[in-house]
């Protein structure tokens, strides 16, 4: 399914469906899941119709069904490039260096 043809609301009913059918799998109400996921069961009904619900509440929902695996992509690590490690590498290697005080016998002496 090529996403990006998709819009908001049709992915929104596709997320929708996931949550409905991943409930019905785990054999639970819409009570259930609203309880032990502590959210109202309107929220999960408007979800399961592919209407807007907050990440606050699809999150709880996502736990309750052993699913926050399906959030995984949005938690990685940036992952560094060879080329940029080993720059970075290089640039620790580098000592900083103090610049050398200037040795100043030219004075000239006071008046006192």
């Amino acid at each position: 399914m090529e996403l990006y043809a998709l819009t908001d609301n049709m992915i929104l009913e596709k997320i929708g469906e996931n949550i409905k059918r991943m409930r019905l799998e785990h054999n639970i109400s819409q009570k259930e899941l609203a309880g032990s996921a502590g959210v109202a069961i309107s929220s999960i009904a408007a979800l399961e119709r592919g209407e807007n619900i907050s990440l606050k509440t699809l999150i709880p929902l996502l736990r309750a069904l052993n699913s926050l695996h399906m959030l995984s992509d949005f938690l990685k690590e940036p992952e560094i490039s060879p080329i940029a490690y080993a720059k970075q590498l290089d640039s620790q290697k580098t000592r900083k260096r103090a610049s050398a005080t200037k040795n100043n016998n030219d004075k000239s002496e006071s008046e006192w």
